[in-house]
Parts: structure tokens; C-alpha cells; sequence
């Protein structure tokens, strides 16, 4: 009999692996790593426990350990930034695999042990990820689990009473296993707007307010419209394409015929993701997207909502390397991160496996955008209860993986707008500011019972542009000595009740960790886009961080196509530019009055605020000086 030793698998909220003390049965057996998992404390708060049908199809991620990890981030900034002697060289997907993957002769040994058990190996080319699938009792035989199924409060989950083994050699060299359990966790970052369907898309909401107001436009001008580019979706539901073609259509945009492709991505979800909900954000990312880039080609990355579907998703673009620039908007907040940790479901590994990923696209000069989250700089965690009272747990909690220092954070604006609220009600704003309801508060005071008795306004006055502090991440050398950065002004607009405050005071703090947003535009869904969904009644006008995350990435696709080259990840070079009084392409928002994502708000006198970033971007004289 082989030796073997088990395996400390590690996750996110996002999919979590319970874990169990050896039996004395496996006494003999060597165990890898430290289980920092409670699990008597877990099995004792599930119900319904249940055995997995032994035929059911199951999708785990192996996750080995990286070599060179501590060259990583040098490398990153050494292909990003002007002046490095590797500048523009980005890596290949094979080149990412032998630097800082594990050797072939290691990531080879995997594949014979699993097809003794049935199981199929599928390995990428970072040789850091091995997909390994098949039925639930082949998945019990090669890593002695014994997979059972059960709810976790109100969340279905699957799970194992048994720590995963493999033999001793295999299980050195891993870092992680995911996709033995799944909750479904999720959040889109779509804010809705209350309005009313039109039979037609009308001016004002099309896509060519945002090329128009932040100087796109003029790169159309010459010539540059996203021509032999691609644009990547990372998204967790599917859409019909005849809705993006109509709206293009409709919006008079001339587009590059059968631009659309989709690869499908097999990972596992307790609770399917693909309803017309969820596939409404594709459809939006899709549209915005591939009007801002009319000549890119579009490749939707499609998976279900987990832990490896996350994973899969980017491994899979990265892998492909087809796409110079990506965007998701979709994530999840550090809160439940850290409190399925709290509870002894999870180990924080997962955020260093994304870490990971994400590090490879940045390497290879793909461009990723990823939507900051529409709930401001608040997020709403677990509550409490005393008695029967259910007491909220409404707090600042970044936004997962916008938090990640390897991706540009995309915020929310308000543009300038006036309009009537009802009968002697009305709200303006005379000047862009941070998106943040607070300006709706005036209203509040005129009306209060309208408010809260209006679930659609309530929503939109205690909706914002996601920013803040990352406390899973560390402060990026790209941020480092940037005046605003680990500063805040902040004013509390809503309390942990949930209830709009008037006229807070003005709070001053410091903190450490990845600031985000980056940068930031228009998405409030008062002064919203519009979008055609046949299924969702046809044309609607909508808001949110979700517009604005594929809006860059077809930015991007534009500049790239005028550039002959991949921009790479932006964060390296915006930064310095921001900066530079004659270079930079900001318009800072540094106000701190009227101007907050219901928290933090402007620096006055600073480059950067976590309300809005670095600010909004003239993409005319981000082309002219990004190098």
C-alpha cells in the first residue's frame, strides 16, 4: 500500500471544505499542513445530512504550490512599467507556467493516479491548476472523502466528514483542493433604476454618453474602434446573443459581424446561477462592451457562480491568452469572507489562489476591470438578534476580488442631472461627484414616509460606488506614497440600522491595505444606460459598477487596437501618471461635501480618494501618455 497524507484543503465562502481529525484507522498517515478547521462546532449546525448519490458528476480544482512565488511580484511590475529593462515583454502562458509553476515531471504524476479511479485530468498550461472530474464514489476512492450533501443555515452545501489523502509525493506539492463543497454566495453588481419600458432605446441612455463625456470618442476618430482585438467576459450565466445584436443594432453602432464567442466552462454550484436575473448582467456586459469596442471580437467566459468556477473562469482566459483585456462584475464582500473563516469554513488560501491567477493575466499583459460593487463603501454582513429582534450588520467591507491588486477596480459617478421626485420634490446635482445616494437625503426630509415606503427609491438612496480598504490585501507598490491613499475623509450616511442620516460629521482616519476603486464613471442608474433584454420586456434603463468594468475593458480594446500592443495591467503606469500635473488624464474629485459613496468621500488636495479613485479618465490623453 502507498504512503499517504492528507490533504489541508483550503476555500472561500464561495465554496468551503469541512474537514475532520483523521480516525484512528489512518492514524499512521501523515497529514500535510495544520487543520485550522472547528469541524464538530459545523457538523453540529447542519441538517439534512445526507450521502451524495454516487453517480453524481463532481468538479475539483487542485491547486499546486508555486515556485518562484517570491519573484512574482517583481516580475509583474518589471513587464508593466516604463523604464524596466523587461517593459512590454510580456509572458506566455507557458513561459508563467515554467517560471513560477510546478515542473512538468511533478504536474505528470497526477494523471495516472486519478485514471486508476476513473477520474478525468485536465491541466493548465501555468502548471499551478489540475481539474479533475468525474462521479461522486471514483471522487471518494481517490481521495478517501465520503462526500455528503446538507444545509448550512438556509445554504445548501456539500461537504466531506473525512480529510481528502493522496499518496505522500502528490500531496508535498499541494497547495489547495477546491470544489468538494459549494455555498452559493453570490452578488452581480447591477443596480436597477425606476423607470419606465420604452419601445425604443432613446439618446440620452446610449453608449455613446460615456465614449462622449470622457474623450473616447476622438480615438474613433482616428481609426481606432477595437480592430483585431478581443474583449473577455467573465460572467456566471449565459445570454442570448440576438440581444446583443439588436442593440447594437438599434444603437446605430456599426459592429463587426459574428463577433461573439462563447466558451462554457464545466464547474460545480449547489444552486444554478443561469436565471434571467443573472443572465440580464451578461447581457449588459456584453452590450456595453461591445458598443464601447465596436470592431473587437467578444469571448464570454461562462461558468457557474463557485469557488472553482471563479478560478476556471480567468485560468481558462489566461490559458487561451486570446483576449488583450477582460472585465467581471460579479464578487462578493470581504465580511463573508472572513466570516465563513470565523466559523471554521474556510482558510484564507483562497484569496492567495486568486492572487495567483490574477497574477498570471497581469504578467501576460491582459488588461483585467473589475466592478467595485453598487452598495457604496457599505456592505451588509451577518446580524445579530436579541430576543426575536434581528439586529443588521451593515458596516465598510471591501468588495472581493475588485480588492485584488492585480485587477483595476472600477467606481461609480453621478453626472449632472436635475429631476422631479414627486409633487414639490425635486433632486439635482449640478456637478460629477461620487455615486452615492445621500444626495436623494433632501427628499427624505420633505418626504420620509415617500421614502421608505417606496422600495425602488429607498434602494437607489442607499446605493453607491463600491470603495474603501482592503483588509485581505495589502497596500500595492503602485499606491505606495500616493497622497490619499491610506487616508480618508468619511462622512456615515447610513446607520447599522440601515436608515439615511442627515448632516453626519466629517471623520478623518488612516488605514492599511489595497485601496480601491482606481478610477471611476458615470454609473448611477438615475443617469443611467440602456439596455434590450427580450426576455426582461425589451429596452430598460439601468445602473451600476457592472456598466462601467466592461465600458473600460472595451476602452481598453480600443486603445490597444491604436497602440498595436497590449496596455497591460494599468495600475503600473495610471499611477505615476496620475501624478504628474502635465500627463495626468484624472479629473480628481477630491470634495468632501456632496460628494461620497454614502462613507468616504473627497480628500481635498489629494490625488485619491476611496469614493472615486484616482477619478475619472480623459481616455484621449491616457492614450497620448500611457506608454
Amino acid at each position: 500500500m502507498k504512503k499517504a497524507k492528507s490533504l489541508l484543503a483550503l476555500s472561500t465562502g464561495l465554496a468551503v471544505l469541512l474537514l475532520v481529525a483523521p480516525t484512528a484507522s489512518a492514524a499512521s498517515k501523515k497529514n500535510a499542513g495544520k487543520d485550522p478547521y472547528g469541524i464538530n462546532k459545523i457538523l453540529a449546525k447542519l441538517i439534512g445530512k445526507k450521502h451524495v448519490s454516487p453517480n453524481k458528476h463532481i468538479q475539483l480544482d487542485i491547486v499546486l504550490k508555486p515556485q518562484n512565488q517570491n519573484q512574482l511580484t517583481d516580475e509583474i511590475y518589471n513587464v508593466n512599467t516604463p523604464g524596466k529593462p523587461n517593459f512590454k515583454e510580456f509572458y506566455t502562458p507557458a513561459r508563467f507556467g515554467q517560471k513560477f509553476g510546478q515542473p512538468a515531471k511533478v504536474v505528470g504524476q497526477y494523471r495516472p493516479y486519478f485514471a486508476k479511479y476513473h477520474l478525468k485530468t485536465q491541466t493548465f498550461s501555468n502548471n499551478l491548476i489540475l481539474k479533475v472530474s468525474g462521479s461522486a464514489k471514483n471522487v471518494n476512492k481517490a481521495f478517501g472523502t465520503n462526500l455528503e450533501s446538507a444545509r448550512y443555515h438556509s445554504n445548501p452545501v456539500q461537504f466531506s466528514t473525512k480529510r481528502p489523502k493522496l499518496p505522500a509525493k502528490l500531496a508535498d506539492n499541494v497547495l489547495t483542493v477546491l470544489g468538494i463543497t459549494s455555498l452559493n454566495v453570490k452578488a452581480s453588481v447591477l443596480a436597477k433604476k425606476s423607470a419606465k419600458k420604452a419601445a425604443k432605446p432613446v439618446a440620452k441612455y446610449a453608449p455613446s454618453k460615456f465614449t462622449n463625456r470622457y474623450q473616447l470618442s476622438p480615438l474613433y476618430n482616428q481609426g481606432f474602434k477595437g480592430q483585431g482585438q478581443t474583449v473577455g467576459i467573465v460572467s456566471f450565466a449565459g445570454f442570448d446573443k440576438a440581444n446583443a445584436e439588436h442593440f447594437w443594432k438599434a444603437e446605430h453602432i456599426a459592429t463587426k459581424p459574428n463577433r461573439i464567442s462563447i466558451k462554457n466552462i464545466a464547474s460545480p454550484s449547489v444552486q444554478a446561477t443561469n436565471d434571467k436575473t443573472s443572465q440580464f448582467e451578461t447581457t449588459v456586459d456584453v452590450e456595453q462592451a461591445g458598443a464601447v469596442a465596436p470592431q473587437a471580437n467578444i469571448r464570454l467566459y461562462h461558468a457557474n457562480f463557485s469557488d472553482v468556477g471563479m478560478v476556471n473562469s480567468f485560468a481558462t482566459a489566461f490559458d487561451e491568452n486570446k483576449v488583450g483585456s477582460l472585465s467581471m462584475s460579479w464578487g462578493i464582500n470581504e465580511y463573508m469572507l472572513h466570516y465563513y473563516k470565523n466559523n471554521h469554513l474556510l482558510s484564507p488560501v483562497y484569496g492567495q489562489v486568486m492572487n495567483l491567477v490574477m497574477a498570471q493575466g497581469a504578467l501576460q499583459g491582459i488588461s483585467t476591470f473589475i466592478a467595485s460593487g453598487d452598495s457604496g463603501a457599505l456592505a451588509q454582513g451577518v446580524g445579530g438578534k436579541i430576543g426575536p429582534i434581528k439586529i443588521p450588520n451593515y458596516s465598510t467591507y471591501a468588495f472581493f476580488p475588485a480588492d485584488n491588486p492585480w485587477v483595476t477596480a472600477t467606481g461609480g459617478t453621478t453626472i449632472p442631472f436635475s429631476r422631479k421626485i414627486k409633487k414639490g420634490v425635486s433632486v439635482s446635482v449640478n456637478k460629477e461627484r461620487a455615486w452615492g445616494g445621500d444626495y436623494l437625503f433632501n427628499a427624505y426630509t420633505k418626504g420620509r414616509n415617500e421614502l421608505l415606503n417606496n422600495i425602488k427609491l429607498f434602494s437607489l438612496a442607499t446605493a453607491g460606488g463600491g470603495g474603501g480598504i482592503s483588509h485581505l490585501y495589502n497596500t500595492p507598490q503602485y499606491q505606495e506614497g500616493v497622497s490619499g491613499v491610506n487616508t480618508f475623509n468619511a462622512r456615515q450616511y447610513i446607520s447599522n440600522l440601515m436608515q439615511p442620516r442627515m448632516n453626519p460629521v466629517l471623520l478623518s482616519g488612516t488605514d492599511y491595505g489595497r485601496n480601491y476603486p482606481d478610477v471611476s464613471a458615470n454609473a448611477d442608474p438615475l443617469t443611467g444606460y440602456q439596455v434590450y433584454d427580450k426576455a426582461m420586456k425589451g429596452w430598460s434603463v439601468q445602473g451600476g459598477t457592472s456598466f462601467v468594468a466592461p465600458q473600460f475593458n472595451g476602452a481598453t480594446a480600443v486603445m490597444n487596437s491604436g497602440k498595436g500592443q497590449r496596455m497591460g495591467l494599468w495600475n503600473a503606469q495610471i499611477y505615476q501618471l496620475a501624478q504628474d500635473k502635465d500627463k495626468t488624464p484624472f479629473t480628481v474629485m477630491d470634495s468632501n461635501t456632496n460628494n461620497s459613496n454614502l462613507y468616504y468621500t473627497g480628500q481635498p488636495g489629494k490625488l485619491y480618494n476611496q469614493a472615486t479613485g484616482l477619478g475619472t479618465v480623459n481616455f484621449q490623453k491616457l492614450y497620448d501618455n500611457y506608454q
